[in-house]
């Protein structure tokens, strides 16, 4: 096939590079809230001016400063998609020149041509796209009168205007890279707003053989055999098996149209400073990359851990401990929040509120998760959410709590995320939401995390061990009694994400497709969530949790 796409916007992604570019010209004030590229426009043409300046502004970013541009999420494995199927593909770009009203002449045409060399797109060994296949046209007709003599059966545009000219080929079929808007769009235009679909459509579901494609890429060896590993709820999980009989681990990021986070980059990074600093119990990073959202990671054989015994227990103890000693000797300002960091009380009642707003949202589409919210959540999210906010120290109910009362966190941490090792070590796995956060979360979705059934001596003997570890906080106690309630109904919201269409998406694409029943899924998890409620109701009478 000869697949043709556009560039700006549909290749490459300018929403971060705008505005900082116009916060460094001073177009927009710093604290400006705004996001993407459109409600930037718009606000800058709500100035005088504000079309020169905007017009300005599309220069310096298409120039200048081109090479702060993003590769959009899911491009790259569409790309290495078509060249494992011996596709043929054209960029085919509206793109002038020179900039408007810049004095330095930057060639607009050279810059982008620059940008895709860094990226390898004329790398042979990667995406192999022939330099001549870039085609830069002066004006709209121009564009679509090259789309006609490349004969291409596809054409993906983010702009419908181009689809709407007289001469757009009708043997081409046109996709517009936008969400669906039934006032805009024509019968003959299919409107997908993420490259995992688009590739879907345009060339089948993603196998096991894109996988070792991708894979041989990256690692730069060839790959024997290729395994889905069962079990991953958010990333797909394979263990590959060299020709020279190497085991690696490959993860598969969720598609960050879906969820944002820079997974790849956060895990890659954390076990890399876990092991610069001798906290060697967590796998070796091999390679990432980012553009295909893929990580490689050395294999680690054993079991996962069903019943942990007292030794698993210790090791994970001194697991934290050295996190935390960690934390306190290195200067940590790259690294970010941890996902979903609660920091106060602010910050994990703000959280709640917002899962729960979400799901009244869509609750009246089902029955059982509408009175479950009305009659049993609501009435005693307002108890709970009153009381406990006051019993809150009031150094972290407003504010954050300060850096050094902070602790590196895995954030997903429990023995669903551990391997027992044949010599009975531990090794824990999974660090892509890494980060600074309270221990106090740490320390509580330890226990109420669904995959976690500790026995009342195993959650008392965690309990005794974090107050030590954390013991040079004083408020760290009573931070935690107060937390508890709370965190135990973040985790009745969080259980009932498979509600959410876009997490629905991921979960059942990190899946076999054939075992994910969602409606028994959805079933299951409204019993988790009455469960965790009525665990929460069992411990607001108590003064602690134990």
């Amino acid at each position: 096939m000869n697949i043709g796409i556009d560039f700006d916007n549909t290749i490459a992604g300018y929403d971060t590079s705008f505005r900082e570019v116009a916060m460094e010209k001073g177009m927009i004030d710093r604290k400006w809230e705004g996001k993407g590229k459109t409600e930037l426009r718009n606000n800058l043409r709500r100035q005088s001016n504000g079309e020169k300046t905007w017009m300005e502004l599309q220069g310096l970013v298409y120039g200048k400063y081109m090479h702060c541009a993003e590769m959009l999420p899911g491009v790259a494995n569409f790309l290495l998609k078509c060249k494992a199927q011996n596709h043929n593909i054209f960029i085919v770009s509206h793109k002038t020149e020179f900039g408007h009203f810049d004095p330095q002449k930057i060639s607009l045409r050279q810059e982008a041509l620059k940008w895709m060399e860094i990226k390898r797109f004329f790398d042979q060994n990667y995406f192999g796209i022939e330099r001549g296949n870039v085609i830069f046209a002066n004006t709209r007709e121009e564009k679509v009168n090259k789309i006609s003599q490349l004969k291409c059966d596809w054409f993906i545009d983010d702009l419908p205007e181009v689809f709407e000219e007289k001469n757009f080929p009708l043997d081409t079929k046109k996709i517009l890279f936008a969400k669906f808007d039934e006032n805009t769009i024509d019968n003959d235009i299919t409107p997908i707003d993420n490259w995992s679909d688009i590739s879907d459509v345009v060339l089948g579901y993603t196998i096991d053989e894109d996988v070792i494609f991708w894979a041989n890429h990256l690692i730069g060896q060839l790959i024997k055999k290729i395994e889905k590993i069962s079990g991953g709820g958010n990333s797909r999980i394979y263990r590959i098996i060299t020709d020279n009989g190497k085991l690696y681990a490959l993860k598969h990021y969720p598609d960050r149209h879906i969820d944002a986070r820079p997974r790849s980059k956060i895990e890659y990074n954390a076990v890399r400073l876990l092991h610069q600093h001798n906290i060697t119990n967590v796998p070796k990073a091999v390679e990432k990359d980012e553009d295909l959202n893929i990580g490689v990671y050395e294999w680690i054989a054993g079991k996962p851990i069903t019943d942990p015994t007292v030794d698993d227990f210790e090791q994970t103890i001194y697991f934290v401990q050295k996190l935390h000693s960690l934390s306190k000797n290195i200067d940590g300002n790259d690294i970010n929040p941890a996902s979903e960091a609660c920091l106060s009380a602010k910050d994990i009642i703000g959280q709640i509120i917002n899962r729960l707003s979400i799901l009244e949202t869509i609750s009246e589409n089902y029955p059982e998760l509408s009175i479950f919210l009305e009659q049993t959540f609501e009435p005693l999210w307002i108890k709970v959410k009153d009381e406990n906010y006051n019993l809150w120290p009031i150094e972290s109910r407003e504010n954050s709590l300060p850096r050094e009362k902070q602790t590196l966190s895995p954030s997903d941490f429990g023995f669903h995320n551990a391997i027992r090792q044949v010599d009975d070590e531990v090794i824990f796995i999974d660090f892509d939401y890494f980060g600074w956060d309270d221990p106090v979360k740490l320390t509580a979705d330890f226990l109420w995390h669904p995959a976690m059934k500790l026995n009342p001596e195993l959650t008392a003997k965690w309990k005794k061990a974090m107050l030590a570890i954390f013991s040079s906080d004083p408020a760290f106690e009573p931070r935690l009694n107060a937390a508890m309630p709370l965190y135990g109904l973040r985790w009745a919201m969080i259980v009932l994400n498979e509600f959410l269409p876009k997490f629905a998406e991921r979960r059942k694409n990190a899946r076999e497709a054939e075992s994910y029943d969602l409606d028994k899924s959805r079933e299951h998890q409204l019993k988790k969530a009455k469960h965790y409620c009525e665990k929460v109701k069992a411990i607001t009478s108590q003064v602690t949790f134990a």
